[in-house]
């Protein structure tokens, strides 16, 4: 709670600052309002604030406990403690864009890392039925949670003021402590993780106790400065082949960006432990990922090297993957050696891949087809049989073997820990099945323990295979105390959207099931972590429509006990009314949608409502009522969130309406006009069926490709008083190699960019829009001047229209400041346009005293 605390008592100070410093004379964006504005609009500069209880839901700490991420003994549970925010002068710091990396070049870590995410968290043991408070210093991120072997600690990065470095928490007491003292480089091993919820790929732990990580090389040096004058021109040229690829942002600009990307990615593998100097393994290089063997004996570790490219991220520069040795460093064996990957098109990967540490010890499993036989059309790939190999030390050519092989596509593999069983997910002709080999027992044919089945059939899905993590995070089966039973862990969909979670026992010997635990038909009962080999106890969550997520200790007898006892922070908004409602399109379509009613709602009113949507796009009917079937979830809490459409709406008089909105068709977006406009209108004709919204003061709003939909609602219906759209791209002929799940490219289907693209029906646009973007927004498609060529059309066409530029944001508002003042002007605008709240708006405050709500 520090980090909501820190806001709620900084906010006053921070916003007073920013409109001395960034008020009317100062900020460009308010400059260009005051000069260029339509005189009736009267938009007041600098930041404003929305009432009272918008701040007061800004200052809440919407975290609770979810017992998930368990420690090896099975006794301790990490609890993450997370923001979505952060402030203006944080998000503000010098960001270095490369290659699609977002470095802060002072703490040599991705920009997000420094400013919203872990800012803490707490241990919980089971057997003491307790928490333990972990004592961190206050305004400290943290990531890559990994637990020692024993359990007893927990390694995590811990992204401090300066610098990054890896700490050690006790989970006895909450106590840490710093495994060394190296820098830690975590601009590309971090990127891409979840910061607690997947397992690390540049912290590992041995078997002896100390840590495998990234850090700075001992001859790192200064960074690359820029060159006085250039030494020639920056080039640009086609490929041999076509290589089309998506509009991506904060690409590699010239040789000087990538000697920068080279510098601040640049790491030594070194090995750690209190008390003791760091200890290099190997050379350095551009390291993104390390997993270490279960013996502790060797890494594997992948790295980046040039040539890097101008039109393709760094996800597609060469790549090596070799094994060292962890005791001398040496380089036993070069596992892989990608080319430069640029360009969205290319053929299946027939090599060797899904590359991991067997679980036993006993070295590294891949997946690799048969070789063709000398003579054998290559085109006849797909018909030789795909094989599970393992590799053993030292690696080399000839230390691979067959383990077994299948005349199915494999998907993926997962051993028991013991390695005497191997699980493969196999794919033939659309459908997937499980398949068994028992190892050492000479079962070459394997047996089907789950028959192919079809995997788009939401409601008949039999289960996933239930597995686990070492600490070091290599997955493993579950298995039952004898090694006669696996599990299938379940969503059991519905049909009706009150899924009801499974787990089974699979009987190994001939694929039997028995169902051992089942969700209830009235909450939302979900399997988290098995804690015996049996299955006699389980942690369970349990949440409702309207009951607040904790969770439970399931026992087989029936038992349920209450570990976590949350606190809803948000009681006024659970308490919300919501209405689940069916609607039918006009083809005949059945779509689903929900209505949330202000928290003040009285019975028999009809009261002002927003629309939020967000178009997705299906090849059929059946693929769409499978996804709404996996979407839907009525028995599913629905938790505040500062991020796109919330319920901070409902304290605002207004109702929230969320229909779906699908675009169906095998070129699915030749119809997206007509559905759109046709969904909307029977979601519009259902509500009103309702008796609870007033159809005459109804506003739409949308992100992304929700802001897309909310300019071409403007442009093409008559339903709307108002709209807010926000980080959208609103001409497709700036995306011309795709955009979305449009697969053609705008020489293929013109009509389909131009039809699709508001910002070519501008001039049909008759309906007040507030754009608001983030000036460094780092999504494909949306650069900021989208929204800037849309309000330039939009102003020469003389209509009303704004645009908020908020300084120093992503693809999503990040700064506390910024953020409350989104929601001002938001609120601000619907009161006006569509509440019709006029002039006496009393929703927002500006620090000057002046009234006013972005008017």
């Amino acid at each position: 709670m520090r980090v909501f605390r820190r806001l709620r008592s900084v906010l006053p100070a921070l916003l007073l600052a920013i409109a001395v410093s960034y008020g009317s004379a100062a900020s460009p964006l308010a400059a260009q309002n005051a000069s260029e504005e339509a005189p009736e609009l009267d938009i007041p500069s600098g930041y404003i604030l929305p009432d009272q209880t918008v701040q007061d839901l800004f200052a809440t700490d919407p975290n609770f406990a979810t017992l998930d991420h368990i420690s090896p003994d099975g006794d301790q549970f990490v609890v993450p403690l997370s923001t979505e925010l952060s402030t203006l002068a944080e998000v503000g710091e010098e960001t270095l864009r490369l290659g699609m990396l977002e470095i802060r070049a002072r703490t040599d870590r991705p920009w997000h890392l420094d400013i919203y995410g872990l800012y803490g968290f707490r241990f919980y043991s089971l057997s003491a039925r307790a928490f333990t408070d972990v004592q961190l210093p206050e305004g400290i991120f943290v990531s890559d949670l990994m637990w020692s072997p024993d359990g007893s600690r927990l390694a995590f990065l811990a992204h401090l003021e300066e610098r990054t470095e890896v700490w050690i928490a006790d989970t006895s007491d909450g106590s840490v402590t710093p495994a060394g003292d190296a820098r830690v480089i975590a601009t590309i091993g971090t990127s891409s993780r979840g910061q607690g919820s997947a397992p690390s790929r540049m912290l590992q732990w041995t078997p002896a106790g100390s840590i495998l990580t990234l850090a700075a090389p001992a001859d790192r040096g200064p960074p690359p400065p820029p060159p006085g004058l250039p030494s020639g021109p920056t080039i640009r040229h086609t490929r041999a082949t076509a290589t089309p690829t998506r509009t991506m942002p904060f690409l590699l600009e010239d040789a000087h960006a990538g000697d920068l990307f080279e510098y601040y990615t640049r790491s030594q593998i070194v090995e750690l432990a209190p008390g003791r100097p760091a200890r290099a393994i190997g050379e350095p290089g551009l390291y993104e990922s390390l997993s270490l063997s279960p013996d502790g004996r060797h890494v594997m570790a992948t790295r980046l090297e040039r040539p890097f490219s101008y039109i393709a991220s760094y996800t597609g520069f060469p790549r090596v993957t070799e094994v060292l040795e962890v005791e001398s460093g040496e380089v036993l064996a070069t596992l892989e050696e990608r080319e430069l990957r640029e360009g969205s098109g290319g053929g299946p990967d027939n090599g060797p891949r899904d590359r991991a540490w067997r679980p036993d010890g006993s070295g590294i499993s891949y997946l690799h087809r048969a070789e063709a036989e000398e003579g054998e059309d290559e085109e006849t790939e797909d018909d030789r049989p795909d094989r599970i190999m393992l590799l053993r030390a030292p690696f080399g050519d000839g230390d691979a073997e067959v383990v077994a092989a299948s005349d199915d596509r494999i998907s993926g593999v997962t051993y028991s820990a013991d390695g005497g069983h191997v699980f493969a997910s196999v794919r033939r002709d659309g459908e997937a099945a499980l398949v068994h080999y028992a190892l050492g027992e000479g079962d070459a044919e394997g047996s089907t323990l789950v028959p192919f089945h079809d995997p788009g059939d939401a409601v008949e899905l039999p289960g996933d295979l239930l597995t686990a993590r070492t600490g070091n995070g290599i997955e493993y089966a579950w298995m039952s105390s004898g090694g006669e039973s696996a599990y299938l862990r379940g969503d059991g969909l519905k049909e009706d959207f009150r899924p009801q979670p499974f787990v089974d026992r699979l009987s190994i010997a001939d694929g039997a099931t028995e169902r051992l635990f089942e969700g209830s038909r009235d909450s939302f009962d979900q399997p988290l972590v098995p804690l015996d080999a049996d299955l006699e106890r389980m942690i369970v969550s349990r949440e409702g429509k309207n009951t607040f997520p904790d969770s439970y200790m399931w026992t087989r007898d029936g038992g349920m006990e209450n570990l976590t006892r949350n606190v809803d922070p948000f009681p006024q908004l659970t308490a919300a009314r919501r209405i689940d409602f069916e609607f039918t399109r006009r083809d005949g379509l059945e779509i689903q949608g929900r209505v949330s009613l202000p928290v003040d709602y009285v019975e028999g009113t009809r009261v002002p409502a927003i629309f939020w949507t967000y178009p997705r796009e299906y090849r059929s009917e059946d693929d769409f009522e499978n996804a709404t079937i996996r979407a839907r979830n009525l028995n599913a809490y629905t938790h505040l969130t500062w991020l796109r459409w919330s319920d901070i709406w409902l304290t605002q008089g207004y109702a929230l309406v969320y229909p779906d909105i699908p675009i169906v068709g095998e070129n699915y977006n030749d119809y997206y006009i007509s559905n759109m406009v046709d969904g909307m209108y029977a979601a519009i004709r259902a509500v009103d069926g309702l008796g609870v919204v007033d159809m005459d003061r109804i506003g739409h709003g949308g992100h992304s490709y929700g802001a897309f939909a909310t300019a071409n609602f403007l442009a093409h219906t008559p339903f709307f008083k108002a709209g807010i759209a926000g980080d959208g791209a609103y001409n497709r002929s700036l995306t011309p190699m795709g955009f979305q799940a449009e697969p053609r490219d705008i020489w293929a289907a013109p009509h389909v960019y131009m039809e699709m693209s508001p910002f070519f029906k501008a001039d049909q646009i008759n309906t007040p829009l507030l754009m608001y973007h983030g000036a460094d927004d780092n999504n494909s498609g949306t650069y900021p001047i989208q929204s800037r060529r849309m309000i330039q059309a939009l102003t020469g066409l003389g209509k009303t229209a704004a645009l908020f530029e908020y300084p120093f944001e992503s693809h999503t508002p990040r700064a506390i400041e910024n953020n409350l003042d989104m929601w001002a002007r938001w609120i601000g605008w619907f009161d006006r346009y569509v509440k019709g709240a006029g002039e006496a708006d009393a929703h927002t405050t500006t620090e000057g005293g002046r009234s006013g709500a972005g008017e």
